[in-house]
């Protein structure tokens, strides 16, 4: 295999293999034999090999010293670290961002949260990165723009549906309109400290709930 052949099949298998976990097709625990991923694309233990490393690199993937290779599993205290790295950029974002907002991004960010109120269930997360993204877009950080993005990418995208079923939908419309109120009134400090609780309180709800579900799953017998 030349080495563009070797590379375009590391791009391939990595790209699939990420999708897989991020779907839910590949759950956490679960075994990645090298072998039989060589086997099913088609190609040598090598670019699976390689693409393994890369997604281990993106904590997506644990690599044993063994060479053993598993789907991670999203423990309750990384989610809770991950939502505390977000609400420090959010908030200094959405701090960067009050004194620079117009009448079009406030307009804006009131229609998605418009379309939030009825959207299906799978429409949600899109939606809502969205809502957030407005909010941000002034300050015109986009190397902290993309942080936050890499986070929902690689960690939210996992726990989609999980998210979705916990989620206190009627409490996180509120606090979205709180929200878009105090950045029209350029309340900074209000605003930074609504969005502040707005991650948090809803982070800490979720990590809990996350090591609840991991503790019952761990408690019930295989069959």
């Amino acid at each position: 295999m030349s080495e563009n052949n070797k590379q375009k099949a590391v791009l391939s298998v990595t790209e699939d293999i990420r999708a897989k976990i991020l779907d839910g097709t590949y759950p956490e625990g679960m075994a990645l034999s090298q072998v039989d991923i060589a086997s099913s694309y088609q190609v040598s233990r090598t670019p699976v090999r390689e693409a393994l490393q890369i997604l281990a690199g993106e904590e997506l993937v644990e690599i044993r010293d063994t060479g053993r290779a598993t789907v991670t599993t999203i423990s309750p205290e990384s989610f809770l670290e991950k939502c505390e790295l977000r609400a420090l950029i959010e908030v200094k974002l959405l701090e960067l961002s009050i004194p620079l907002m117009g009448v079009e991004d406030i307009e804006k960010a009131r229609e998605i949260n418009e379309k939030l109120k009825k959207c299906a269930p799978e429409e949600w997360t899109p939606l809502n990165y969205r809502f957030h993204e407005i909010l941000y877009k002034p300050a015109n950080r986009p190397l902290m723009q993309n942080v936050i993005k890499d986070l929902h990418h690689r960690h939210y995208a996992r726990l989609k549906s999980f998210i979705l079923s916990h989620r206190n939908t009627p409490r996180s419309l509120r606090e979205h309109d709180e929200l878009i109120d105090r950045c029209e009134r350029q309340d900074i400090e209000g605003a930074c400290y609504a969005l502040e609780s707005h991650i948090m309180m809803s982070a800490y709800s979720l990590a809990e709930q996350l090591k609840s579900q991991q503790l019952k799953r761990r408690q019930t017998p295989s069959l």
